[in-house]
């Protein structure tokens, strides 16, 4: 522990040694302009920080369209809201909330917000770009949930541009409401396109913090990597990044537009509402909202029990196959349209099991790669996150989530998850290296691991990442 403290101290103390101020808040400094006026943050250990940014905004169940123009400097300093959601339960256990250390911010409808990292401004330097997309599958999660989220570590080591998002989740991003008209055709994908519009954004607007619009990185963890491979396969995504990473969350499959078409008009039916007067829909409290969409799945879970919905996957919150906004998740072709695009896929050991299994992730994210493969696609690297963090006397193991603070650079930052042993901060120098590689290159070959190559279904090679070294192994 006392190696530790030395260790963060240190890090504090190296700027102020090399001349540069610790921390600055300073608008003069810090402005910067974006297409609807300019915003001001603050300077962290030469790391520009900005939170909160307004990429878009939308009125409940419908699209989102550009955020209204402002006039003077706006101070984004702090998160933007989050998105409405169930409160979260976690913090009644201590060891879990001691391990994940959430933030759950504040929550409002207005939830369009986007934070970033950099090293510079309008400096004609082009940075690499990593967008992040949160986990808590479609329902939950933010993107300032996690310490390991912080992009300040990746951006200064990497010399890139780090985005987070938040977007739309739950009954507010994903309830179909299409059988009520013209008016709410997308509504049943609202989360997803919310995630292209900020992709929109970044397009137009991070070369003014110092990012290459050409070199976008999408990546994600559990539901942020659903939301990933969701994108691979949206058209209206296409152009808009040039590398994806799916973490934990190669989730194929998508909910067919019959069922969830049941569920938005059943919940309709439970507010009292008809195709007459669906427009109140708008009014109605989002506890209200919630609790009768909450009863519509319920009930049409309960008739369609034993019964195969779509390919399998249980009836939820997710994106649903309309045809034409989401024509699918790596099912029907859907993922051609990506071909181009190298991935990056992986899970943890022990994901959702006991130490030595990983029954329910890694299928699936070899089916993942495999198709890719399949498809004569652009090459696909796969990975897994074996190292068993020392926390709470090893009871977490390598579990999901795990493998985040080290792919962020944040292994001392997320000491609670990752026990910030020597070892551990060793292998999360090579992981965040792995990660800036494949942003810039679209291949993850780093200093101090062994040659890594492409995933094939014949080979199966596999990056095991762990500690006290990592290796190749055949995932057969």
């Amino acid at each position: 522990m006392k190696k530790i403290l030395v260790a963060i101290a240190l890090m504090a103390i190296l700027p102020l040694a090399a001349g540069a101020q610790l921390f600055d808040s300073s608008t003069a400094k810090t402005k910067a302009q974006t297409k609807y006026g300019q915003v001001a943050g603050y300077i962290e250990r030469g790391v520009y920080t900005y939170k909160g940014i307004p990429y878009a905004q939308a009125e409940r169940f419908q699209p989102a369209h550009e955020p209204k123009a402002w006039q003077g400097v706006r101070s984004c300093r702090h998160w933007g809201p989050v998105c409405p959601q169930t409160k979260n339960n976690g913090w009644r256990g201590d060891q879990s909330a001691f391990f994940y250390q959430w933030n759950d911010g504040y929550q409002s409808e207005d939830c369009q917000r986007l934070n970033i990292w950099t090293k510079g401004l309008n400096d004609g330097k082009k940075r690499p770009v990593l967008f992040w997309l949160h986990g808590g599958g479609y329902t939950s999660g933010n993107g300032q949930e996690h310490p390991g989220y912080d992009g300040r570590n990746l951006a200064e080591k990497g010399d890139v541009v780090v985005v987070t998002i938040n977007h739309r989740l739950n009954v507010l991003g994903f309830l179909d409401l299409s059988a009520f008209g013209e008016k709410y055709k997308g509504s049943a994908n609202l989360g997803m396109t919310d995630i292209v519009a900020a992709l929109r954004w970044v397009k137009e607007n991070i070369a003014n913090f110092g990012g290459d619009p050409d070199c976008v990185t999408i990546f994600g963890q559990s539901g942020g990597g659903g939301k990933v491979s969701t994108l691979l396969c949206m058209p209206s995504a296409k152009g808009l990044f040039h590398r994806a990473m799916v973490m934990s969350g190669s989730f194929l499959g998508s909910t067919p537009q019959q069922e969830a078409r049941e569920v938005g008009q059943l919940t309709a039916w439970y507010l009292g509402l008809t195709t007459e007067t669906i427009d109140s829909i708008q009014h109605v409290p989002y506890e209200r909202l919630l609790d009768a969409s909450n009863k519509a799945f319920r009930e049409i879970s309960n008739r369609n029990r034993g019964k195969q919905i779509g390919h399998g996957i249980r009836l939820g919150w997710g994106p649903v196959n309309d045809g034409a906004i989401m024509p699918g998740i790596f099912e029907n072709g859907s993922q051609k349209i990506s071909n181009d695009i190298p991935l990056l896929i992986g899970s943890t050991l022990n994901e959702f099991s006991t130490p030595n299994e990983d029954k329910m992730v890694r299928p699936a994210v070899i089916q993942q790669a495999t198709i890719r493969c399949q498809d004569g696609g652009a090459p696909v690297y796969v990975y897994l996150s074996a190292y068993q963090s020392p926390t709470v006397d090893g009871s977490f193991h390598a579990c999901h989530n795990s493998d985040i603070p080290f792919f962020f650079n944040n292994v001392v930052k997320s000491a609670q998850m990752t026990g910030a042993t020597k070892e551990g901060i060793a292998l999360g120098d090579k992981m965040s290296s792995a990660l800036l590689n494949f942003a810039r290159t679209g291949n993850p070959n780093a200093k101090g691991l062994p040659q890594w190559p492409a995933f094939t279904p014949e080979t199966q090679a596999t990056m095991r990442f762990d500690a006290p070294k990592c290796q190749i192994m055949s995932n057969r």
